[in-house]
């Protein structure tokens, strides 16, 4: 699979792995919108990719 037609969820993992500041702030942005509409489910999205790039 190209770059250009793989999974959304694999590119930010890549991502992530890449760039560890991305990935703290990816992290604090998560946290922060934890309580907002949706927030639980973009946290422990976020807690998964990040989770997966570490390895």
């Amino acid at each position: 699979m190209s770059k250009s037609s793989r999974p959304h969820g694999d590119a930010v993992v890549e991502l992530l792995h890449e760039d560890p500041a991305f990935a703290e702030e990816r992290l604090s942005a998560a946290l922060d919108e934890i309580n907002q509409p949706g927030g639980h489910e973009v946290s422990l999205a976020t807690l998964r990719h990040i989770a997966k790039a570490q390895g």
